[in-house]
């Protein structure tokens, strides 16, 4: 862990630590990027890029790109934004950053204590981890479950990376142990529990916010009960969630040039369907490359973030629809492999550094780890559906991740949500593994006594 302490962040790290920051001094949900270090067209946006940033756009030196114009000529533009100006984002759900802020008021607002935090609430998500594999198996799976995420590598490598990730891991076995007591008796308090984490769960990531209404969706057509009444608990889930969540979508519906929901979608897109996660080396991953140039107006003026969003999916929708048999029978399989580490993983594992400054050898460990789990919790959940276990609710989160990386891409880190999935099936087939094995030996030793008394006689 101690090169995780000294690696600068990058990314989306960088954007939680520093728009907390930004939140703590007062200011509303803006783009760091462009707030500290502005934007420059031959630069772009970016923390990484600050230090020149800031020279090119206090001596208006920068440099021109071609833009096309309505009657498809070409005009040289040069496009900047001076450092200071505050441009409303919704590039990200704003629980993690708001969470930070925080801490930052509390004067906590350094990197590494930014980190801090995120180690605090990932131990605490261990604690939780155990206490719902106890509810949903029993106490001993419980205690087993904690173990395994306290050494679990792909957990506790998040918790030092300042990404929301911490704060998921601590979510995720709440909302579960509610579905799970809604499962076995459905009533409409535990629907509107379901919308209320499942709204706030949009608030962080977006499969938490599927989650509840998934899982009522998935109840209505195994029948599990009275259609009526599940039909009642979904419309309890869907009210109560979108309640939750209206605060943020009519801010991003009302604040921005073009319709934004939970958060954009475009770059993402871009990124994602390309001829490099199609047909290269990094086919069902992502390509920083595919979502540049950063789109700008007819005049070379900077677009606010809906409508730079607005161009990519329109380039990610066109290259979709050329690409679609492509997309159904190689990319998105590809991707849902990446996201369980079963399309080449050492090649993710090595993009994972580059991307998210992880270290290789950790991540190595991690996977090992992984494959142990993995194995162990397709055991698990076989053993737990003969045994009629409550299983809607724990495997409805791998379900997810499978539904959003063929979406979008697969990695390590965004199958985070369904890690304590894993854990608890691993943990079930370990102590139901274990009880075999020490029957057998009781069994064996009793059959030695009992031969031995006879003998004796």
């Amino acid at each position: 862990m101690a090169n995780v302490r000294v690696t600068a962040p990058s990314g989306d790290a960088v954007f939680y630590h520093e728009t907390a920051n930004l939140l703590a001094d007062g200011k509303p949900y803006i783009n760091p990027f462009i707030y500290n270090a502005g934007y420059c067209s031959n630069l772009g946006i970016g923390k990484e890029n600050s230090d020149h940033a800031y020279g090119f756009l206090r001596d208006h030196q920068c440099s021109t790109i071609d833009v096309v114009q309505p009657d498809g000529t070409v005009k040289e533009v040069a496009v900047s934004v001076m450092p200071g100006t505050e441009m409303l984002t919704a590039a990200h759900p704003p629980i993690w950053s708001y969470l930070l802020s925080v801490a930052s008021r509390l004067g906590l607002d350094s990197v590494n204590q930014h980190r801090m935090i995120g180690l605090l609430i990932g131990s605490f998500g261990v604690v939780l981890i155990g206490i719902a594999g106890a509810e949903i198996f029993g106490r001993r799976e419980g205690v087993v479950s904690a173990f395994i995420a306290a050494v679990y590598g792909f957990l506790w490598m998040n918790d030092g990376s300042l990404m929301s990730e911490s704060l998921v891991i601590a979510f995720v076995p709440v909302i579960t142990i509610l579905a799970v007591r809604w499962w076995r008796r459905p009533r409409w308090q535990g629907a509107l529990l379901l919308g209320l984490l499942s709204g706030l769960g949009g608030l962080l990531r977006t499969e938490l916010l599927l989650y509840g209404p998934a899982l009522v969706v998935a109840a209505l057509v195994l029948r599990r009960v009275e259609w009526r009444r599940i039909g009642r608990d979904l419309a309890v889930v869907s009210a109560i969630c979108l309640l939750v969540l209206s605060p943020w979508l009519v801010r991003n519906m009302t604040s921005f040039e073009q319709p934004i929901f939970l958060s954009p979608t475009g770059t993402l897109m871009a990124q994602s369907n390309c001829d490099a996660t199609y047909y290269g080396e990094k086919l069902g991953y992502w390509e920083r490359d595919c979502g540049e140039p950063e789109p700008v107006g007819a005049n070379g003026e900077f677009l606010d973030e809906s409508q730079r969003d607005a161009i990519r999916r329109e380039w990610a929708t066109a290259y979709i629809g050329d690409h679609q048999l492509r997309l159904l029978t190689v990319a998105a399989p590809a991707r849902v492999g990446r996201a369980f580490n079963i399309w080449d993983p050492v090649q993710t594992a090595r993009y994972d550094i580059y991307v998210e400054n992880r270290d290789f050898r950790q991540s190595m460990f991690s996977l090992t780890q992984y494959a142990v789990i993995a194995a162990f919790a397709v055991i698990g959940a076989v053993l737990a559906w003969r045994r009629h276990f409550a299983l809607g609710p724990v495997l409805m989160w791998p379900a997810l991740i499978a539904i959003v990386s063929a979406m979008s891409f697969g990695n390590n880190r965004y199958r985070v949500s369904a890690e304590p999935s894993l854990i608890w099936l691993a943990s079930f087939a370990f102590c139901f593994l274990w009880s075999v094995l020490a029957e057998k030996k009781r069994r064996a030793e009793s059959t030695t006594t009992a031969t031995s008394a006879t003998n004796a006689s």
